[in-house]
């Protein structure tokens, strides 16, 4: 199977399971209704917002990256003209939960510090949280924030990053 068929096979398991073992007396309108609601959450886009940067506090990388509950989401930065000698590499694993918010579990390389450094995070959406992950001789903060999308946390995000941009390219 491929990974593009995984979330497609996860909302028919989802929805099959549902129908399957659902209590006497619920397969009405409002079981159907919470089985689509399930697998809508499930299939919803995500934006990810993250910003990585050493102990120091130099920004080391700023990924906007897509994706969608379910479907890991891989990136891989290299210096131009040297693609095969990556500067960072990230994959981030986000799940949906039945709260609402999202346990996103990630993995980060950056070759010479860092050998697949893990760590997870639960947030809501328009939530920002930041983790470290240690290496020998210092850490790397990875902040996040993770956005359905669309919606009006998306839209505020939008907002506020062109305005300070506007603002900066006036300095």
């Amino acid at each position: 199977m491929s990974r593009r068929n995984v979330p497609a096979f996860i909302a028919v398991l989802l929805a099959v399971s549902a129908f399957a073992f659902a209590p006497p007396g619920t397969e009405g309108t409002s079981a159907s209704a919470a089985r689509t609601a399930s697998t809508e959450r499930i299939q919803e886009k995500l934006f990810f917002a993250l910003s990585i940067a050493d102990e120091q506090g130099e920004i080391v990388a700023e990924p906007k990256l897509l994706g969608m509950c379910g479907v890991p989401v891989e990136m891989t930065l290299s210096e131009p003209g040297r693609l095969e000698v990556p500067r960072l590499s990230l994959l981030l694993e986000p799940e949906w939960q039945r709260d609402g918010s999202y346990e996103i579990a990630f993995e980060l390389s950056i070759p010479g510090r860092l050998d697949r450094g893990k760590g997870s995070m639960r947030l809501r959406p328009g939530e920002e949280k930041s983790t470290q992950v240690a290496y020998p001789g210092g850490y790397f903060e990875v902040q996040l924030a993770a956005f359905t999308v669309p919606s009006p946390e998306f839209q505020l995000y939008l907002q506020h990053g062109a305005r300070s941009l506007h603002q900066a390219s006036r300095t």
